[in-house]
């Protein structure tokens, strides 16, 4: 079970009944409201990851009108409609309130339970992986990356995510039929390929205008040679019934026009597939399997027979939530296998019947799972990172650096501190490496901000994103916008330390301390992860 805390509106006791006692299986909060009034009364007293509403409830406002009302209270908050009616209108103000999914009533509930799932995890249907990524153009260079902080930049990320969200939740509520989706898709395509090139501030401006300006509902009609009419129609039933989640949309035109990005790594190579391969035929035959104890039992992705994604149970241990990926024993996976079980994201269970298990600790272990959204006070985050910096101290006295981990990297398992699940600098060059190519560049904003100097990473770029962890847990896992985590990579400089300012007061008494850690210049940071963490338990100890 973990600490997520949702927010269930549903005026059918006998619904909402059996919704609140599924989601209690899982979640450690789930409070039921069955008016919007009676929802934002709760929103009022507490922090919630999740909203769930109905669409017909009782009162005046309907789930809608509620969704908007608690919004207004907690911005961060994530959402899924429920329906059972058909109103055209209902689709089109949950999609311009970026509600996160739509489920159409009747639905089985382990469609709804993988809803949740999804839309909470948010970054990754396995953990690890599905990290947010941005494009910097060519040129590993200072210049490059100080586009980032160009406010086009930054209205290009934010028009683009809800474009897409609007398109999602269009099409989950079944309100686009499908020659709408299929134009407006190929308009999607023309879009994400001129971003793909695009590489200064005045084509960021004009490409968000353009994202701003796609109206999914009513676009001429026009085709793609690349994205032909039968392969969108695969995606877009892939979509309807829940076997695409929205996330995976965010590579989907670069996937399919660059094979080389298919190949960087297990999560591209699995994308790929599942958005683009046609269904797979017959019966599953994994399904009920048991590989080394664990049980397949449920098919989260697909159908797609060259990458399959289980959830999976162990008799041994009654935690749930394990992930297990089913890639074929081939060659054209092979490298990007070792390189998975290299990084130690992943375990090889089993090499059988001409396919490879691999074994993914559940999301639902992670810190980032398991906090409140509204997040913890300065100490409170001491408290639970300051076992994982005494197992990174361990690792630099045995010459070890990673320089690139996160919040999802860090398990909480009940009753025992907290634990990196991995140390590897194996994401950390590749992403150096990556930045030497040139061109479109994918940077990875778990890394050490020196990673654009440095090919590999040091004690000082531990403290960096150790730094970052406890920013993170004191903010609740997730940043205020998307230009919060960019600044991050640059403080110490006037622009990213303003911008920063509201944030960083929220760690005190470790303010002074989380700017030595973070610093963007490494040599600013302490000399040694041990005097950080001297220093900082000096800070809190009681007087």
């Amino acid at each position: 079970m973990t600490a997520a805390s949702i927010l269930l509106i549903e005026d059918d006791p006998n619904f909402s009944g059996t919704l609140v006692e599924l989601l209690s299986e899982y979640y450690q909060v789930v409070e039921c409201a069955a008016s919007a009034a009676e929802a934002v009364a709760k929103a009022q007293k507490r922090s919630f990851h999740l909203l769930i509403t109905d669409i017909r409830i009782a009162g005046q406002v309907d789930g809608v009108g509620a969704l908007e009302a608690v919004k207004a209270i907690q911005p961060r908050i994530r959402s899924i409609i429920m329906t059972g009616y058909a109103d055209l209108d209902v689709p089109i103000r949950a999609a311009r309130l970026h509600a996160d999914d739509y489920l159409q009533k009747p639905f089985a509930l382990s469609a709804f339970l993988q809803s949740v799932r999804s839309v909470l995890e948010r970054e990754a249907p396995f953990r690890g992986l599905f990290q947010k990524l941005v494009s910097a153009p060519g040129g590993a260079t200072q210049k490059a990356l100080r586009l980032f902080f160009d406010g086009q930049w930054q209205q290009l990320s934010a028009a683009r995510e809800a474009c897409l969200k609007r398109f999602f939740v269009l099409a989950r509520s079944q309100r686009l039929d499908r020659e709408q989706a299929y134009s407006s898709f190929c308009r999607w395509e023309e879009l994400e390929l001129d971003n793909l090139r695009a590489s200064a501030p005045p084509q960021w401006s004009a490409l968000a205008q353009a994202y701003r300006d796609l109206d999914w509902l009513t676009f001429p009609r026009r085709s793609s040679e690349t994205l032909t009419r039968a392969l969108f129609m695969q995606l877009f039933e892939k979509i309807q019934t829940g076997q695409v989640e929205s996330i995976h949309l965010h590579k989907a035109i670069a996937l399919l026009h660059q094979p080389e990005v298919r190949r960087e790594n297990v999560e591209s190579y699995c994308t790929y597939h599942w958005l683009w391969s046609d269904p797979a035929e017959g019966e599953d035959p994994f399904k009920g399997l048991t590989i080394q104890g664990y049980l397949l039992k449920t098919r989260r992705n697909g159908p797609a027979q060259e990458a399959r994604l289980y959830e999976a149970t162990h008799a041994s241990d009654t935690r749930k939530g394990h992930l297990i990926v089913v890639l074929p024993a081939q060659p054209e996976s092979e490298e990007l296998i070792a390189e998975e079980l290299g990084s130690a994201r992943a375990i090889l269970l089993q090499t059988h019947i001409g396919h490879h298990f691999l074994l993914y600790r559940s999301h639902a272990l992670s810190l980032q799972f398991n906090l409140p959204p509204e997040g913890v006070s300065g100490r409170e985050a001491w408290t639970l990172l300051r076992p994982v910096f005494v197992q990174v101290a361990n690792y630099h006295s045995q010459g070890k650096y990673s320089g690139c981990f996160s919040l999802s990297d860090v398990e909480c398992l009940p009753g025992q501190p907290c634990q990196l699940s991995h140390f590897s600098d194996r994401a950390y060059r590749q992403q150096h490496e990556r930045l030497l190519q040139g061109g479109t560049i994918p940077v990875e904003l778990y890394s050490a901000p020196e990673i654009h100097q440095q090919p590999e990473p040091s004690a000082a770029s531990d403290q960096a994103v150790l730094g970052r962890l406890l920013f993170e847990v004191v903010l609740g896992g997730s940043y205020p916008d998307p230009s919060t985590r960019v600044h991050l990579r640059f403080l110490g400089t006037p622009l990213a330390n303003e911008h920063l300012r509201p944030w960083v007061s929220r760690l005190a008494p470790l303010t002074q301390a989380f700017y030595r850690l973070c610093h963007a210049n490494p040599g600013q940071r302490f000399r040694s992860l041990s005097e950080a963490i001297s220093t900082i338990d000096a800070i809190v100890a009681p007087v």
